[in-house]
């Protein structure tokens, strides 16, 4: 049958085991083979010199002994049983435990080999023979160890101590045994130890354990024709020297070519494979070499050296048809010397081949099996093979798993350099888990990995990209189950976790099987698995290799994120730019207007400026005002600006409908809220305008109402020429540009009502009972007088008035019922037995004056019978008298105009002015109020005080103070009461 390296050993106790103890010291050296031709090779003698030689090889080899649960039995006799003790406990044994169980006996010369008095071979080899029988049946063998000085007394004799070793030649070959004798070359006699050599196949001296050349076998040193033997033996070990010494230097021959062409960095692997080829085929003394890759069901010839017709560069053949599959099956090295007469007939591989000498051994890398190293021969191979060819073949096997490690180690390296630069290129987590995947099964030998990336919106890891074994893996294990998949810990924990056979648990059956599992964080994007198909699973290079991808692919999604963010914060900064550009443009643009608002002098001019304004800046092309009809709701463009090409001609601008009809202009009118069509294009409601408007380059509308204090001036509309220029920073700012103009076409006709020449003045009759003022007239029969409204800062109104005949509580009881803040009395006198108090007030926006003045007109009478009030205001005389008649009578209802008139305020000038005060002065007031004038008493600081002034005047401070309060007061009145007029 086969034949492996190991196959006739057993594991019983040799000089092998025994040779490993003495290894242990540091004392030892030197290599030991069995002596070819003899059987006893547990039988050693220790040639020593002094104690320290002695036991530096007797303290190993007992220690050996009982750590290998063997019953150890040394014969003192040089040393004292103490001494022996002291010994074996700095050597490390626990001498008290040993001998107290019994595995340790120590024993003296009386003891053993003088127990009757005298020393007889057959009985100490009867005595050794019952011992070994004694100890088997508690222990695995019998180790023995003696001090042979005893026999340098007077009694023994020395030719019964050389017939003693032969006898114990031939008695330890048959039993589980093995024997140490112990001489002390200083007290025995040269010829003694020369006896002693010939009589020990192996020796221990100096340190090292020698092979001895020198020994004789019993039958031969004992028999009668031993000087005729000893010269054939003399003549034996002359021709055994003189090949081993040709054997070994034809070993150092094929290990200085084997390691020149290794260590060759000229030579590529090709060649360096076709060398060691060569040099395996020569040392075997077979016709082939040849170098194969193996999977479950493949054989494939890499290399090859010599000529066989089936055995070729790149053939491929059936494992199982082929030597190799036996190989695979064996821990060993396979060697066949004569495939014939060992079982091979009958067999597919011996059938295709017709091999009858072979001798291989199984190849590697990191723990996977790669493949085999093989050498063969058509002939058979005379003898067996050795020792140390199944080591130069395992030391073949070896170099060449390391270089395929190694190669495979800069393969995968380069691979993960090429991956790194690719991954440069990825710009999101998905591209990043794709580049991984595609190269982890074509390039970094990973063919079982995974990419799971974390998903915060659900808390989950979700697999992105997965080679087709590991897709089945993770589906079999729930490997990125949240809070128990081995993915999901090694990413809550953020430490690796790895497994080996994971579907063990399972009834899941993979090709091919995974038997490790390693799930590595990748930082807080996810987790990378990968699963090793290898017996063993992970090896710690592979592992260390994982670790290194993981760590490049968290670098690289680490990366991405950035530039992802990067990305964002470029977008965002360039949207910004655009925006603070658009605000640039809109602000200048707005500050044009707010010029042009300023100095315009009527609605018209302030629309037609809008228009004009907008148009230039861009990106509106069109530009147009209507006017609203508060009365029928239509809508009238009257002002437009920038390329109108027909297109207000061509459109029919609908008024009527539902709010949610027509176009962008009449649902602004009707909702006073802006609308927005930013695709004309894709803009269902748009769809009756929309070939006018693109035929002409329109493709976003945007449509403002201009509002103020609930009154609608009209609406302003914009065009332009490409979609989604109207989004919420554009829509934002033109709505608060639409406030700003309704309130400078408010500001500027509530102004032409102050100071122009040309009025328009509206009576309205309220007989609206709820009016609180008409309620305290009637009530109380009080007589009531508007005096003057004056606008403050903060937008609201500070009113007067003043009331004749009651007193001011009774008008603080009626507080509650009038469209006011509080109420403060500013003076109360009686004329002609009538009480006449003056009220300052802070009117509400419910107020009928609040509502005049926000329209731009003034309130000049205010007259309060017992159930009606009459109300004369006045208002531009180009004003929109519908708007301001609708807005009036939206606040008071039941409001009526009784009168309508356009007439000219009658204008004073410098002169008439002057005569009118003149005359209301007194001479006294006026030479106060011209004295402190021009005596600087109203500049700042004062260049008199009033003290200075009256005593110029010859007349008391309070005096002056009351002349120029009086004057001060018929100017005052003169200035604001006429004009109002």
């Amino acid at each position: 049958m086969l034949t492996s390296k190991n196959a006739d050993r057993t594991d019983v106790l040799s000089l092998e085991s025994g040779l490993r103890a003495l290894q242990s010291s540091s004392e030892f050296r030197g290599p030991v083979e069995e002596l070819d031709g003899h059987e006893s090779n547990d039988h050693l003698a220790l040639i020593y010199e002094n104690q320290t030689e002695q036991f530096a090889a007797a303290v190993p080899f007992t220690r050996q002994g009982l750590e290998r649960d063997e019953r150890c039995l040394y014969i003192v006799d040089e040393n004292s049983k103490e001494d022996v003790m002291t010994a074996l406990r700095e050597g490390g044994v626990d001498v008290d435990a040993a001998l107290e169980s019994g595995a340790l006996t120590i024993h003296s010369k009386q003891d053993t080999y003088l127990r009757d008095g005298s020393f007889d071979p057959d009985e100490m080899i009867e005595f050794l023979s019952e011992t070994i029988a004694a100890a088997q049946e508690e222990y695995e063998a019998l180790r023995v160890t003696g001090e042979m000085t005893w026999i340098l007394g007077d009694d023994p004799e020395m030719d019964d101590l050389i017939e003693y070793e032969g006898k114990l030649n031939r008695l330890i070959p048959d039993e589980n045994c093995i024997a140490l004798c112990q001489y002390n070359r200083k007290r025995f006699p040269a010829e003694i130890i020369r006896d002693i050599v010939k009589s020990h196949p192996h020796l221990i001296y100096d340190g090292m354990v020698c092979q001895n050349f020198y020994y004789t076998p019993p039958e031969e040193f004992f028999g009668p024709e031993r000087p005729d033997r000893e010269v054939d033996q003399m003549m034996r070990t002359l021709g055994d020297r003189t090949e081993a010494r040709t054997t070994l230097q034809a070993r150092e021959r094929s290990l200085r070519t084997l390691y020149d062409a290794m260590s060759d960095p000229d030579l590529s692997f090709d060649e360096k494979m076709t060398a060691l080829l060569e040099v395996g085929r020569e040392r075997f003394g077979l016709d082939i070499g040849f170098f194969a890759r193996v999977d479950d069901e493949t054989f494939e010839v890499v290399d090859v050296v010599g000529s066989h017709d089936e055995i070729r560069s790149g053939s491929v053949a059936t494992l199982e048809d082929t030597y190799c599959h036996r190989l695979l099956g064996s821990s060993d090295p396979l060697g066949v010397t004569d495939a014939p007469s060992q079982g091979w007939k009958g067999d597919p591989a011996y059938e295709k081949y017709e091999l009858d000498a072979y001798l291989g051994t199984t190849v590697t890398a990191g723990k996977d099996t790669y493949g085999t190293l093989c050498f063969a021969s058509k002939d058979s191979h005379s003898g067996t093979f050795t020792d140390d060819e199944y080591t130069f073949l395992e030391f073949m096997g070896q170099w060449l798993s390391n270089e395929l490690e190694r190669t495979r180690r800069e393969d995968r390296l380069a691979a993960l350099n090429d991956l790194t630069q690719e991954l440069m290129n990825a710009e999101t987590a998905a591209e990043v888990s794709d580049y991984v995947i595609d190269a982890a099964s074509d390039h970094l030998d990973l063919p079982v990995a995974s990419v799971a990336l974390y998903d915060p919106a659900d808390g989950s890891l979700e697999p992105e990209a997965s080679t087709d074994h590991a897709a089945d893996l993770v589906r079999a294990t729930s490997a990125f189950d949240t809070g128990q998949g081995i993915g999901w810990q090694a990413f809550a924990e953020n430490k690796r976790k790895q497994t080996l056979d994971p579907l063990r648990k399972t009834d899941e059956v993979l090709h091919p099987r995974v038997t490790e599992v390693v799930a590595l964080p990748l930082g807080t994007h996810g987790v990378l698995l990968a699963g090793s198909t290898g017996n063993g699973g992970f090896g710690q290079a592979n592992l260390e290799f994982v670790e290194t991808v993981a760590g490049n692919v968290n670098a690289a999604l680490d990366r991405a994120n950035r530039e992802q963010q990067l990305h964002e914060r470029e977008n965002r900064l360039e949207e910004q730019n655009g925006s603070l550009e658009r605000l640039r443009r809109i602000n200048t643009t707005i500050r044009r207007i707010d010029q042009a608002l300023v100095s315009a002098s009527g609605r018209a001019e302030i629309v037609d400026v809008v228009c004009r304004e907008l148009t230039d800046a861009g990106p509106y092309e069109l530009a147009w005002f209507g006017k609203h009809d508060p009365v029928t709701g239509e809508l009238t463009p009257n002002a437009s600006a920038g390329a109108k090409n027909g297109y207000l001609d061509a459109v029919h601008i609908d008024a009527g409908g539902s709010t949610d009809g027509g176009p962008p202009s009449v649902r602004a009118a009707r909702t006073g809220t802006p609308q927005v069509v930013n695709k004309i294009l894709e803009d269902p409601p748009f769809e009756p305008w929309r070939r006018a408007a693109l035929s002409r380059g329109f493709h976003a509308v945007i449509s403002l109402p201009l509002v103020h204090e609930e009154t609608l001036f009209g609406v302003l509309t914009l065009y332009a020429d490409q979609s989604g220029v109207f989004d919420d920073l554009e829509w934002t700012v033109l709505d608060e540009l639409s406030d700003t103009i309704a309130y400078a076409i408010n500001a500027v006709e509530s102004k032409k009502a102050l100071v122009s020449n040309e009025v328009t003045e509206l009576k309205f009759s309220l007989s609206d009972t709820d009016n609180g003022i008409v309620e305290l007239v009637d009530e109380t029969g009080c007589e009531f007088a508007y005096e003057y409204a004056v606008p403050q800062a903060n937008g609201r109104v500070r009113g007067f008035f003043t009331t004749c005949g009651v007193s001011p509580d009774v008008v603080r009881d009626y507080v509650s019922s009038l469209p006011v803040d509080g109420l403060k009395l500013l003076s109360d006198r009686t004329e002609d037995g009538k009480q006449i108090c003056l009220f300052e007030a802070e009117l509400t926006s419910e107020s009928l004056v609040d509502t005049v003045l926000a329209h731009g007109g003034r309130i000049n009478e205010f007259q309060v019978t017992d159930d009606d009030a009459i109300v004369s205001l006045h208002v531009a005389a180009d004003a929109e008298i519908r708007e301001f008649v609708s807005a009036f009578k939206a606040e008071c209802p039941a409001a009526e105009v009784t009168a309508k008139r356009t007439r000219e305020r009658p204008e004073r000038t410098q002169t008439e002015f002057h005569a009118t005060l003149t005359d209301e002065l007194t001479a006294r007031q006026l030479e106060t109020i011209q004295t402190a004038y021009f005596s600087g008493y109203f500049e700042n600081p004062r260049t008199r005080t009033g003290s200075e002034i009256a005593a110029s005047m010859d007349i008391t401070q309070p005096t002056f103070n009351n002349h120029l309060r009086a004057a001060q007061r018929k100017l005052y009145r003169q200035l604001f009461e006429a004009k109002s007029r």
